[in-house]
């Protein structure tokens, strides 16, 4: 597919709504996964330093 313009890129043939809206929601959930990863990550290992302090002390 050849676009003559930027404007027939962002007009995806007709299908512009589809397109970019599968691509707006892809970045938003991918967006999520890192940050549910980053707090799960940041508990796990604020319990492991809690779990490593209870047993020294």
């Amino acid at each position: 597919m050849q676009w003559l313009s930027v404007a027939d890129f962002l007009n995806m043939g007709g299908y512009a709504f589809y397109v970019w809206g599968s691509f707006g929601i892809t970045a938003l959930v991918v967006v999520a996964e890192i940050w549910q990863v980053r707090v799960k990550r940041r508990e796990l290992l604020r319990n492991l330093l809690n779990e490593n302090d209870s047993h020294q002390n």
